[in-house]
């Protein structure tokens, strides 16, 4: 499988065949590290897929995005379903490097063999729609494209990087990546066919059709109601973060799920994917892909808005902008709070606009959270599930190697489910450890997360199997963990490079000192102590000092 090499500098597009250490860290995200530590302190991005991606198999569409943060110093990789990772798998590249700095606006077009870069001046200052439909029009609907909106262009901290008109590469700021590159997009279309290329077909074809009826089946919630079935589960536990941290339980929960059914008008599915927990809503005459779980946490309850459809205009504005929803709203909440205006709809949607373009005080807000308060971790803003009441939770974001993050281990799911006792630290570090090791491999194949979520449709030994099927190479349950493990170390090694200590494994104080106001959390504090606990047995289980 073959690596395409971008320099942005001198317009110039190399290929080259994987080289043997590279190959062992798989894929996606393993991969994406690998390359990225030898360029720790160069402008990169890297765009990764699996041995997987591509497959016509639920679940096997996305790509991971590889740099530095721009939020937090540290190195990031964000994730992005729908279409594009498919392709570029489907044009014949395991992986794309991007480094350098153009000194024109510029588009790299990939088709098959064929890899360009075109001046994209004409596209600078769109929106990451109108900027899509302009690259289609242009070279054909059959290209799959990844764009910064405005929000990328002015180098907002958390700009995201645009697919498909709702799909993302959403969080840790690739967006303002991509906008310090002079790099508006990335189009791509190819036409290998994947399945040909599998090891052994038979077994393939054994494993696809138990795989997807399990998906079918395990997976009904998502496909019905997608992610912001989550909602009542998480206000119902009284972590559901509100009013700019201080509550865990919104009033009108019940009136938000109500409104989204009402708006809800058709699925929408990632490439090849019976899940299509994608939902389109339509509002006001306009359409949004969403609102998804986080958003409606980040610009409902953490902003005090009960309107599901304003929600739902802010969540089509951040995508039009090119802006990360989570931290956005976060940024906001925090400055309507500290305005005593919580719940201000005019005031939401002027911020979104000043940020976006950095005007007034949307030029100190576009700096992110780390430079107005301390609710963060390691400078990323914190996703919808409030620590005090999750203890797991609140270890894995305070390890995390992006920072505040709860996809890299969603330990909300076994600790909402009562896997573990959510309030105390027992367990907590040996579980965390075994899923962020389960998840360096699966996001180096890559596979969906929601169909390897814990106690979930695939365990470890359905991978292993799908994985020696298409590959061919045999790999064990233990061999599966411990090379992820290996991913896992691979990014704190690059860390420690980019100067990160133990001292920046921490919770924000707020959440040992503040307790939870109204909900079935109330008055919950983390208690330092366990924390302390709970992060001297995770270092000792991965053996780091």
């Amino acid at each position: 499988m073959e690596l395409v090499d971008v320099d942005l500098s001198n317009w110039r597009t190399t290929k080259r065949e994987l080289k043997k250490d590279e190959k062992y860290f798989i894929g996606g995200k393993g991969i994406g590290f690998r390359v990225f530590s030898e360029y720790t302190h160069s402008d990169v991005i890297i765009f990764a897929t699996g041995p997987l991606t591509g497959l016509k198999l639920s679940g096997m569409a996305r790509c991971e995005a590889i740099f530095k943060s721009p939020q937090t110093d540290f190195i990031a990789e964000s994730s992005c379903g729908g279409f594009f990772g498919a392709e570029l798998r489907r044009a014949g590249y395991i992986a794309l490097l991007v480094r350098g700095r153009s000194e024109t606006p510029a588009l790299l077009k990939i088709e098959n063999e064929e890899v360009e870069l075109v001046n994209a001046s004409h596209l600078w200052g769109m929106n990451t729609f109108d900027a899509e439909d302009t690259i289609k029009a242009d070279y054909g609907r059959k290209f799959k494209i990844a764009c910064i909106g405005q929000a990328g262009e002015k180098l907002v901290k958390f700009a995201c990087i645009e697919h498909a008109k709702g799909r993302e590469f959403g969080r840790c700021g690739g967006g303002a990546v991509m906008g310090s590159m002079n790099l508006k997009a990335i189009a791509v279309r190819g036409d290998n066919d994947l399945e040909s290329e599998i090891a052994d077909s038979d077994k393939y074809e054994e494993l696809k059709e138990n795989i997807e009826s399990r998906i079918t089946e395990g997976l009904k919630g998502l496909t019905e109601t997608g992610t912001p079935r989550m909602i009542p589960i998480v206000n119902e536990a009284g972590v559901l973060p509100s009013n700019y941290w201080e509550d865990g339980e919104f009033d009108d929960v019940e009136e938000i799920m109500n409104n989204l059914n009402r708006i809800h008008f058709r699925k929408r599915a990632c490439y090849s994917c019976r899940v299509a927990c994608g939902k389109i809503s339509k509002f006001r005459g306009k359409e949004v892909d969403g609102p998804e779980y986080e958003t409606l946490f980040s610009f409902g309850t953490l902003c005090n808005i009960r309107n599901v459809e304003d929600i739902a205009e802010f969540n089509l504005l951040c995508d039009k902008y090119g802006m990360d929803t989570i931290s956005a709203g976060n940024i906001i909440a925090y400055q309507l709070r500290k305005s005593g205006k919580l719940g201000d709809r005019e005031l939401i949607f002027d911020l979104l606009d000043k940020i976006a373009f950095r005007k007034g005080e949307g030029d100190k807000l576009a700096e992110g959270i780390k430079h107005l308060d301390k609710i963060h971790v390691k400078g990323l803003e914190l996703p919808g599930y409030d620590p005090r009441g999750l203890y797991g939770t609140a270890l894995g974001y305070a390890v995390c190697y992006r920072g505040g993050c709860h996809i890299k281990h969603v330990m909300h799911r076994p600790n909402l489910m009562g896997e573990l006792d959510r309030l105390k630290p027992d367990g907590q570090a040996e579980l965390l450890v075994h899923l962020e090791d389960f998840y360096g491999f699966t996001d180096s194949l890559v596979m969906c997360r929601f169909i390897t979520l814990p106690n979930g449709v695939l365990k470890p030994n359905d991978v292993s199997e799908l994985y020696c099927a298409v590959t061919g190479e045999y790999i064990s349950e233990k061999d599966l963990l411990h090379r992820g493990r290996g991913v896992v170390n691979l990014a704190r090694k690059i860390n420690e490079t980019l100067g990160l200590t133990r001292d920046d494994d921490a919770l924000p104080e707020f959440f040992f000192k503040k307790p939870i106001g109204k909900g079935n959390s109330q008055g919950r504090v983390v208690g330092f102590k366990d924390f302390k606990k709970m992060l001297d047995e995770y270092y000792a289980l991965r053996g780091w000092k």
